[in-house]
């Protein structure tokens, strides 16, 4: 025990109630003390009983009363007699009688609720005064003096009264005492106190719970003083599972209640100040986005911090700057690779970060143009019949050229150069077809014109789709539509008007 709780202890004023007599409530277990409350109410019930019957008894015993008194020794000096009372009329008599009754009622509830309370135990003198009385008042009832009884009678309540006052005069002060003894961390003196109210009032609530306390109390202190053994020793988590068992057994033991706020308080700290520490070291070595982590956690704890708050907008900056830098490089990346597309989703992102950033201006334009002519060559490559049309020919020539006339061009662009230039090659050179007809229809090649009678005839026609139209006087037109393939010789073709009109 330290010395401050020492001291503490010098304050506390225990309460003693007077007498430690084997009787006392304290040494009389509680089945012993609901019997004797038990008994009190029997003998409160043959009193009662008693009462109603004195006519029947009364005068017999007060017979007996004189026959003791006339046997009794003369005393050795007599008093000089005091005044006789005025007699009493019967009716006065009556009135006493009942009066005196009424008061007897009176105090024998009131004597029961001391016994319960234990009065017996604690009242020392003050009960012996008062239970001398009321038997002074019984036999004064007994010998029909009723003025006395109820002079008697009305004393006796009143020392009844003070001694109601002095037992919740002892709760009062026990339980302040108790109170001061736990706050001491004194469980013995807090016990004893505790048990004088049981004692007093076994129902009494505080008291109860004051006393379960008192019995956890060691266990208490025991837990606290590990916590702080292991508070000293930079162990704060196994401190605070010490300190909280401490308030779970204990809710209303304060050192332990502040131990433990203390030392919750002592691992939030560290653990923002090991936060901010990593985030600065995260900063140092340029890990962004650790950095970033690290502060908006150490914010999160404390919203109105200014040093996470600063360390995050710098992790944020760094970031930025990073994914700036990254995007050019991955935007780069992908136009070697000729990805164009790819290319300009990066460049789209950096700009919507930071829309004058001027790599990423230049890099989207070089790529869609790029991705513009990427697309237009593999669409003729894939699709080599639309060279057949005239204008998509000429088309497709131009942009051979544009494409030939990039500068450092990648692998992708030179196939399909090479690719396109083969199929531009093919959709221009001519292939032999053979027309044969019956030199008496006149044959015209549509994209060609009119090639007259003939009985065969062979032209070169580029790759494509054409229509041969003959005609002949009295006679239907024949149409005939065929396609020259690059490379290829198509069969002849038969242009004959043989159907009548």
């Amino acid at each position: 025990m330290t010395d401050d709780r020492h001291q503490h202890e010098q304050t506390i004023v225990a309460v003693d109630p007077g007498l430690r007599s084997a009787a006392s409530p304290r040494a009389v277990p509680r089945t012993a003390r609901r019997g004797g409350r038990a008994a009190a109410l029997g003998v409160a019930a043959v009193a009662l009983a008693a009462l109603l019957g004195v006519f029947v008894w009364l005068p017999r015993a007060v017979e007996d009363s004189a026959e003791r008194r006339a046997a009794a020794p003369a005393p050795a000096e007599v008093a000089p007699p005091e005044p006789a009372a005025p007699a009493l009329t019967p009716e006065e008599a009556e009135a006493l009688r009942e009066q005196a009754e009424g008061l007897l009622a009176r105090l024998l509830t009131q004597q029961q609720g001391l016994e319960e309370q234990g009065a017996p135990g604690w009242g020392g003198e003050q009960w012996l005064e008062y239970t001398g009385v009321a038997r002074s008042a019984d036999d004064a009832y007994l010998a029909d003096d009723f003025r006395a009884a109820v002079a008697s009678y009305e004393q006796a309540l009143s020392l009844g009264e003070a001694l109601e006052q002095r037992s919740r005069d002892l709760v009062a002060l026990a339980l302040a005492a108790g109170a001061q003894a736990l706050e001491a961390g004194n469980a013995a003196l807090a016990l004893e106190q505790f048990d004088l109210v049981l004692g007093i009032d076994p129902e009494n609530a505080e008291a109860a719970a004051g006393r379960a306390r008192a019995e956890r109390l060691p266990e208490v202190l025991a837990l606290v003083a590990r916590g702080d053994e292991r508070r000293e020793a930079g162990a704060l988590e196994e401190a605070a599972a010490a300190y909280a068992e401490a308030v779970e057994l204990d809710g209303e033991w304060q050192p332990a209640r502040t131990a433990l706020a203390d030392t919750r308080r002592a691992i939030e700290d560290a653990r923002f100040e090991s936060l901010l520490s990593r985030g600065y070291a995260a900063l140092e070595a340029e890990q962004y986005g650790d950095a970033a982590e690290h502060f908006a956690a150490a914010l999160a704890m404390r919203p109105n911090a200014a040093a996470p708050r600063d360390g995050l907008a710098q992790a944020e900056q760094g970031q930025k700057l990073d994914q700036i830098a990254l995007a050019e490089a991955r935007g780069l990346a992908f136009e070697r690779r000729e990805l164009w597309e790819q290319a300009i989703a990066q460049y789209e992102a950096a700009l919507e970060a930071d829309p004058t950033l001027a790599f990423a201006q230049a890099g989207l334009e070089r790529a869609s143009v790029r991705a513009d002519l990427d697309a237009k060559l593999a669409h003729l490559i894939a699709n080599p019949n639309l060279l057949f049309d005239d204008a998509v020919l000429g088309d497709a020539e131009a942009l051979l050229a544009d494409a030939r006339a990039v500068e450092e061009p990648g692998p992708r662009i030179e196939g399909q150069i090479a690719e396109l230039g083969r199929l531009i090659t093919l959709a221009t050179t001519p292939v032999r077809v053979e027309l044969r007809s019956d030199e008496r229809t006149e044959v015209t090649l549509y994209r060609v014109g009119k090639l007259g009678t003939f009985a065969a005839k062979e032209v070169e026609l580029r790759p494509g789709t054409y229509t041969a139209l003959g005609s002949r006087n009295g006679y239907r037109d024949v149409r005939r539509t065929f396609t020259v393939l690059p490379g290829r010789e198509p069969p002849a073709i038969d242009i004959v008007c043989s159907e009548p009109i």
